[in-house]
């Protein structure tokens, strides 16, 4: 039987998990520093992805994310293996985007995919040391910047 303390871990790093998702849609960056360590390395292994340190890969979600009028990312069935003050867990992910032609209508492309991560148990709590991202389906067609409204803020927020 789980531990009081061992509960409590497995709950704290599944919130971790979803605060994730929360900054990403939202686009509230500096959120993402309640989620990974400062030198955290993410690794979106996936066509036009990137392998970058935390602060790197804010400035390149800043500037990729502009091309979504709006992104919702599930994170489910996660599963966490904990270890003293150290963790793994894997969980899906489904990733819907939403572009806006310059006509006016959407374009939607959602996409599967496993996310992978380490976690350490810090001072203010868990948070994600390495995570990589492997891509399992994409239905649709991203369209370029030249195609579609920008956005700095999600549509509707």
């Amino acid at each position: 039987m789980p531990t009081p303390q061992a509960i409590g871990d497995q709950l704290e790093i599944r919130a971790c998990l979803y605060r994730y998702a929360r900054a990403i849609d939202t686009r509230e960056f500096e959120r993402l520093s309640s989620v990974f360590t400062a030198d955290a390395l993410i690794h979106y292994d996936l066509a036009g992805g990137v392998k970058l340190r935390l602060a790197e890969m804010v400035d390149w979600l800043r500037k990729s994310l502009r091309i979504f009028a709006a992104t919702q990312h599930v994170i489910t069935n996660p599963e966490v293996e904990l270890d003293g003050d150290r963790a793994r867990s894997t969980c899906y992910l489904t990733g819907t985007h939403v572009q806006e032609t310059l006509a006016g209508g959407d374009s939607l492309v959602v996409e599967g995919g496993i996310y992978h991560d380490e976690h350490v148990r810090a001072d203010a709590g868990w948070r994600i040391k390495r995570r990589t991202l492997r891509r399992i389906y994409t239905s649709g067609r991203y369209l370029g910047p030249d195609a579609v409204r920008l956005f700095e803020k999600p549509r509707g927020r």
